[in-house]
């Protein structure tokens, strides 16, 4: 299995001059700050002393302001485009790390808790980069540097003032750690929900029909209830983390006067300290959000990291090896094991169409999944033409294989998509049309208006017979010299299996057909016949399979040895 993937780091490529500029900014509203300090504390003298207004301490007030306002905005900016490119890179390698995860463990996961990665996760990591990490950044700069500017003005300013914030802080630190467990609690609650309704809300219709909308809905109500209470407990400590700054602003404030008037320092001094501090417990009331967001960070991380961890395809090594040729290729099974399969030995020539047939679980969807390079064997190896399949590339395995499951993807968008994503070069629009008419897509094309035609996800505007015409259509499409079919004739109508029977006969492509029709598997080639994970025999379809037109005893001695190999 490949190596573990770990998270992207944040300082990576253009990020690390996205940081410095957070920097940068940070550092100049904190000297904007000293400015209107000091610039307050002139004006003040100014009014006690003199009848001229102080028009230059004036119009640095003006210009300091300004000057936060402009700093401000390009760091919120900068740290939104710091968030989204950090995002953007995570949800690349979770994407590219599951194209690589073997097909069977990756159908194991529910679908509501994948797509809670891609979109709550993610919306917490980039919470915590551009709303928590930036502004975290821009206290740690401010604050030190507008107790620095009121010690400048008053150390006893700096000390009344000082202590009530230190106080405060304390207070908003106790409350948060506090918060940590229940926020854990309501991510996973979140998460649970989530992927319970997403898997509920597409079948809504047909869970009504069975019944069950009464047990569905007590047990939704169920899970929204324990996430409400929850929610509403992390509410209150969250509230308290934003109401600090604000009960501050006139304890601060209060402090400062007294001290002024017990020690007998002027208003001048403690107007330009008030001043500094406003703009000091701003930055503390932008720190209340920052823990809550480093908590869901933390958890978003943690499943990010978990995805990550799961096992994936070896990556092949690019080595110089000699490039698989248009000719139909040889495949074979060399002592290959995997979950499901016991050591299977077995070639199908160049150019051969082998039937695999078997009972359900007997590994045949699986022998097709190695032979496409979606999952790995634990022990031997599956050969396409001498290379190794899992060793080769990417564009080589596209070129080389063809392959139809019942998880083959069909993605929302137009029709011409839907037929050509399988060619390795889009084949021209004639071509698809073509192709579709031959599978009997015409009435599709007529009905959705053309290979402009929008089809629903998962193809779900498509009847399941429409499907499964589309994707075989699709795999004839992209000139694979390897054909892998896992029931290709399943909700075809008898039209329609003998459309795919031609073309497989017409076809001079290796191919691999599982399949439960005798009829189909008689005029292929070979016939394997597996059962608990071996390929108990294979051979030629008259040695294995009756004549259509044997005597029922014949047929039924045949089932029965069959059968005894089931």
């Amino acid at each position: 299995m490949g190596p573990v993937s770990a998270l992207p780091p944040i300082l990576e490529g253009q990020r690390r001059w996205q940081l410095a500029a957070l920097i940068g900014f940070a550092l100049g509203q904190a000297l904007a700050a000293g400015l209107i300090a000091f610039a307050t504390r002139d004006v003040f003298e100014a009014l006690r002393t003199s009848a001229n207004a102080p028009l230059a301490a004036l119009a640095g007030i003006v210009a300091a302001g300004f000057a936060i306002a402009i700093l401000r905005y390009g760091e919120r900016v900068v740290a939104e485009r710091l968030g989204q490119d950090y995002t953007a890179a995570l949800r690349l390698k979770i994407f590219l790390h599951l194209s690589r995860v073997p097909a069977r463990a990756l159908a194991q996961r529910r679908v509501g808790h994948l797509s809670m990665r891609f979109v709550g996760d993610l919306s917490s990591v980039r919470n915590w980069i551009s709303l928590g990490l930036a502004r975290l950044v821009s206290a740690a700069i401010v604050l030190p540097a507008t107790l620095f500017v009121i010690i400048l003005l008053s150390v006893d300013l700096a000390v009344a003032a000082g202590l009530p914030v230190l106080l405060g802080g304390t207070a908003m630190a106790v409350v948060a750690f506090r918060l940590r467990g229940t926020h854990k609690r309501l991510r996973s609650r979140r998460a649970r929900l989530a992927a319970d309704m997403t898997e509920r809300v597409v079948h809504a219709p047909e869970l009504r029909l069975l019944g069950r909308m009464e047990t569905e809905r007590r047990h939704l109500s169920s899970r929204t209830g324990a996430m409400v209470a929850c929610a509403i407990e992390r509410a209150r400590g969250v509230a308290f983390l934003r109401v600090v700054p604000d009960v501050l602003t006139g304890v601060v404030a209060g402090c400062v006067f007294f001290t002024a008037f017990r020690t007998g320092i002027s208003g001048a001094l403690a107007a330009g300290a008030l001043a500094a501090l406003a703009l000091a417990i701003r930055q503390l009331g932008d720190l209340a959000g920052v823990w809550d967001r480093n908590r869901a960070f933390i958890a978003a991380r943690d499943r990010c990291e978990a995805l990550l961890a799961a096992p994936t395809l070896p990556v092949p090594a690019a080595c110089a090896q000699e490039d698989l040729t248009d000719a139909p290729p040889e495949l074979r099974f060399e002592a290959t094991v995997a979950p499901g399969l016991q050591e299977i030995d077995a070639a199908a020539r160049a150019g051969t169409k082998v039937a695999i047939i078997g009972g359900n679980g007997a590994g045949k969807s699986t022998l097709l999944a190695l032979a496409a390079g979606l999952e790995h064997p634990t022990s031997g190896r599956v050969t396409l033409a001498g290379r190794d399949v899992a060793g080769l590339q990417c564009n080589e395995r596209h070129r080389a294989i063809g392959y139809l499951s019942g998880r083959s993807p069909i993605l929302a968008g137009s029709l011409r998509r839907a037929l050509a994503m399988g060619a390795a070069e889009r084949p021209a629009d004639s071509e698809i049309e073509a192709c579709a008419e031959a599978f009997g897509l015409g009435p599709v094309l007529h009905r959705l208006g053309g290979l402009d035609g929008i089809i629903a996800e998962a193809g779900r505007s498509l009847s399941s017979g429409e499907v499964r015409r589309l994707l075989l259509a699709r795999v004839a499409l992209s000139g694979s010299r390897l054909i892998l079919l896992d029931e290709p004739d399943d909700a075809l109508d008898a039209p329609a299996r003998t459309l795919v029977e031609n073309w497989l006969l017409a076809t001079d492509a290796t191919a691999l057909i599982v399949t439960h029709d005798m009829e189909l598997a008689r005029k292929l080639d070979e016939v394997w016949l597996m059962a608990r994970g071996e390929v108990v025999a294979s051979g030629p379809p008259g040695d294995l399979l009756p004549a259509k037109n044997h005597a029922p005893a014949a047929l039924e001695r045949t089932r029965n040895t069959i059968n005894s190999t089931l």
